[in-house]
C-alpha cells in the first residue's frame, strides 16, 4: 500500500508536469515532432522525505532538460512488482537497492545511476539501520531485546527494516520470530521514536540519518535514547548495521539505447546546489545480494521452500554429481571387498564354530558344577537328617517328661499345656521332614493320598501371615488332588518365601496366592510386585545351583520342580510387565465322588481320575488373569 502522504506527492508531481505543459501552450511555437513517450515507474518502499527531496526534484530536472520526451509517471505496487512491470511496461524504474537486485534477473533491470547523499563518501556504502531504546532502559545489546516489541516505519523499507532484519539474521537468529510483536507506523503519527519513548515499543528501528534528523528538528534529545550495537564512527550518521547502496534509477529492456543514454546523461549532470544528493554510478551490489540471500527474499525466495521437489530443482546438478560419486565409491567398495569377504568367510565360520564349542563347553562345565554341588548337598542333607533324628527324639522325650512332671506336681496349667502341645507339634513336623529327607536318600517311593490344595495353601499362609501382612489370599475353592501333602506344602512355602524376599523393602509390597481350575486340574498362582528379573536370571529359574538371592543356595525351586513332577504336575514362570513375577504349580485334579464310589465297589483306597466337566482355559485367559 502507498504511504499516507504518497497521493499528495503524486499530485505535486502531476502539477509540475501540468505546469510544464501549460508553459508550452502559453506561447506559440513552431511545429515540432511529437514528443517520445517515456514511462518512469516508482516502486514505493520509501519514506515521504524521498518524494519531496529526491524523487520530485529529479523528475523536474528530467522534464526541464529533456523536452523531447513526454514523461509518464506511474507507481507500481510493491506487493507484486513483477506483475506491475508486465502490465505497465515501463522504460525506467526508481527502486530501493534491494528491489533493484531482485529485478536484475527477474525483469532485466540495468543500473543507470544510484543516489548518493551529501553526507555519504561512498555510494556503495550509504544506507544503514539504527536500533534505539529508551536511555533509562536495561537493554544494552541486540540480544537483550529478543522477544520484546519492536517499532518500524515500514516492513518493506530497505533501511527502515530489511537491513536491520539482515543484521539479526547474521547472528544466527530468525528475524521473523525475533520480536514478539512488530508495530508498523507507515510513516504516520506516532512515529517510531515516539512509540519507543512512550513505552509502547521496547526497541525501534530508524532509517539512515533519521536519528540525526529528529535531533535537528528538536523532536527528540540525546538524553531520550540509547543506540544499540552502535558501529564505529566513519564520518556519517550513527548506525547499528553495515551500509548498503541507496535508491537506484534503472532501465528496463523496453527503453531504447538512445533513450537510456540521454536519461543517463541528464541524471549524472543534475545540479546539486539545491539538493542534498547526487546521482552517480555504484559498482558494488554484492553486499545487497548477500543480504537478500541471508533473508531468503527476492531472487532467493526459493530457498524458503525445503520440499523434495524444490531441493531437487535447486540442487539437481549437485545431487546427480553426488549420486554418481556415491555409485563410483560403492562400486569400488564392492569390488575391493568382494574378494576379501570371500577369503574371510571360512575364517568367520571357523570362529563361529569355535565360539559355539566354547559356549557348549561352558554350559557343560556349569551343568557339571551344579550336579556336583547338588550331589554334595544331597549327601549332606542325608547326613544331617540321620544325625538330627536323635536330638529331635531327645527333645520329644524332654517335652514328655516336662508334661508328666508338671502334671504330677499339679502345676500343669492350660497355658503350659498349650505350649507343650505346640512344641510337640513342631517336633512331629521336624520328624516328618527328617523322614522325608531320609526317604529321598533311600530312593523310597512316597504314597500319594487325596488332599485339598486350597487347604494346604491356607495352612501355609496361616504360619506366615503375622510376619508378612503383605500376603493376601485370593480365591481358594475346594480343589481335590492326589499328592503327598507334605511335599505340596513344601512347594507352597517355597513360593511364598521367594515372593516375600522379592518384595522385601518395597513400600507397596504385595503378594497374592490363589487357586483356580485349570485344564481338568488345579493351578496355584503366587504373584508378587517385586523388581523385574533379568533375562538370564529368568531363564535359569528352577535350575539347581542358581539363585538371585545373596543368601540362597539355589536349590529351592529346583527341588520344588522335582517334587511337582513326582506328584504328576509341573511349574510355570511368567514375568508381569515391568514389575512382578507369577509362579504357578499345576497339578491334576481328582473327582472325589467318583473316587469314593470306586472305593466302595472294589474296596480300594480310591483312584486317580481326570475332571471332565471343567472348562479348559486358554493361555490367553491365563495371561489376562496374571
Amino acid at each position: 500500500m502507498p504511504s499516507p502522504i504518497s497521493n499528495p506527492l503524486r499530485l505535486i508531481t502531476a502539477l509540475s508536469l501540468s505546469w510544464a505543459a501549460s508553459a508550452s501552450f502559453s506561447a506559440p511555437a513552431p511545429t515540432q515532432p511529437e514528443p517520445q513517450k517515456v514511462t518512469i515507474a516508482l516502486v514505493d518502499t520509501f519514506s515521504p522525505d524521498f518524494y519531496i527531496h529526491t524523487y520530485s526534484p529529479t523528475l523536474d530536472h528530467l522534464i526541464e532538460t529533456l523536452p523531447q520526451f513526454r514523461f509518464n509517471i506511474i507507481e507500481i505496487d510493491r506487493r507484486d512488482v513483477a506483475r506491475g512491470i508486465a502490465r505497465e511496461k515501463p522504460d525506467f524504474l526508481v527502486t530501493s537497492g534491494s528491489t533493484f537486485v531482485e529485478l536484475i534477473d527477474a525483469a532485466g533491470a540495468h543500473q543507470i545511476a544510484t543516489r548518493q547523499p551529501s553526507e555519504s563518501s561512498d555510494v556503495s556504502r550509504t544506507l544503514a539501520s539504527t536500533f534505539i531504546v529508551r536511555a533509562n532502559s536495561r537493554y544494552r545489546n541486540l540480544e537483550s531485546v529478543r522477544g520484546l516489541r519492536a517499532a518500524v516505519s515500514d516492513l518493506t523499507s530497505f533501511d527502515g527494516w530489511l537491513i536491520a532484519e539482515g543484521e539479526i539474521a547474521k547472528r544466527g537468529a530468525d528475524p521473523e520470530k525475533y520480536f514478539s510483536e512488530m508495530l508498523e507506523t507507515q510513516y504516520g503519527i506516532p512515529d517510531v521514536a515516539s512509540l519507543v519513548k512512550l513505552g509502547i515499543a521496547d526497541v525501534g528501528v530508524l532509517g539512515t540519518c533519521e536519528y540525526e534528523e529528529l535531533l535537528r528538528n528538536g523532536t527528540i534529545s540525546r538524553r531520550d535514547f540509547r543506540i544499540l550495537e552502535e558501529k564505529p564512527s566513519d564520518g556519517g550518521c550513527v548506525r547499528s548495521t553495515d551500509r548498503y547502496p541507496d535508491a537506484v534509477f534503472s532501465s528496463l529492456p523496453n527503453a531504447t539505447s538512445e533513450m537510456v543514454r540521454q536519461i543517463t546523461v541528464a541524471l549524472l549532470s543534475m545540479p546539486t546546489k539545491s539538493v542534498e544528493f547526487k546521482w552517480t554510478v555504484c559498482n558494488d551490489f554484492v553486499p545487497t545480494f548477500e543480504l537478500l540471500r541471508t533473508l531468503k527474499i527476492g531472487p532467493f525466495v526459493a530457498l524458503r521452500d525445503t520440499s523434495l521437489a524444490a531441493l531437487w530443482e535447486r540442487y539437481r546438478t549437485e545431487i546427480l554429481l553426488a549420486l554418481a560419486f556415491g555409485l563410483a565409491v560403492l562400486f569400488h567398495v564392492i569390488t575391493i571387498n568382494l574378494l576379501v569377504r570371500r577369503r574371510t568367510r571360512e575364517l568367520s565360520e571357523s570362529l563361529a564354530q569355535t565360539k559355539r564349542f566354547f559356549m557348549e563347553a561352558r554350559d557343560a562345565r556349569e551343568k557339571l558344577l551344579r550336579l556336583e554341588r547338588a550331589s554334595i548337598v544331597s549327601q549332606l542333607s542325608a547326613m544331617f537328617a540321620h544325625e538330627i533324628k536323635q536330638p529331635i527324639l531327645n527333645i520329644a522325650l524332654y517335652a514328655g517328661s516336662m508334661r508328666l512332671l508338671l502334671r504330677k506336681s499339679g502345676t500343669l496349667t492350660p497355658k503350659a499345656e498349650s505350649i507343650l502341645d505346640a512344641v510337640q507339634g513342631e517336633i512331629d513336623r521336624s520328624s516328618d521332614i527328617v523322614e522325608h529327607v531320609r526317604g529321598y536318600a533311600r530312593h523310597q517311593e512316597r504314597d500319594r493320598v487325596p488332599c485339598d490344595l486350597s487347604d494346604i495353601v491356607r495352612q501355609s499362609a496361616a504360619m506366615m501371615t503375622k510376619e508378612h501382612p503383605e500376603l493376601k489370599l485370593g480365591a481358594l475353592p475346594q480343589s481335590p488332588i492326589l499328592a503327598d501333602p507334605f511335599e505340596i506344602q513344601f512347594i507352597v512355602e517355597n513360593f511364598l518365601r521367594n515372593a516375600f524376599s522379592a518384595v522385601k523393602g518395597s513400600p507397596d509390597a504385595a503378594v497374592l496366592a490363589e487357586v483356580r481350575p485349570f485344564r481338568g486340574g488345579w493351578r496355584l498362582d503366587v504373584l508378587d510386585n517385586g523388581p523385574k528379573l533379568s533375562v538370564e536370571a529368568f531363564r535359569k529359574l528352577g535350575t539347581a545351583g542358581t539363585t538371585t538371592k545373596a543368601e540362597g543356595l539355589g536349590f529351592g525351586l529346583a527341588i520344588a520342580r522335582a517334587i511337582a513332577e513326582r506328584n504328576g504336575g509341573h511349574l510355570e514362570f511368567r514375568q508381569l510387565g515391568e514389575r512382578g513375577l507369577l509362579v504357578s504349580l499345576i497339578l491334576p485334579g481328582i473327582d472325589v465322588a467318583a473316587d469314593d464310589e470306586a472305593a466302595a465297589e472294589d474296596g480300594s483306597g480310591g483312584r486317580e481320575s481326570s475332571t471332565t466337566d471343567r472348562t479348559d482355559r486358554t493361555d490367553e485367559e491365563d495371561g489376562r488373569h496374571a
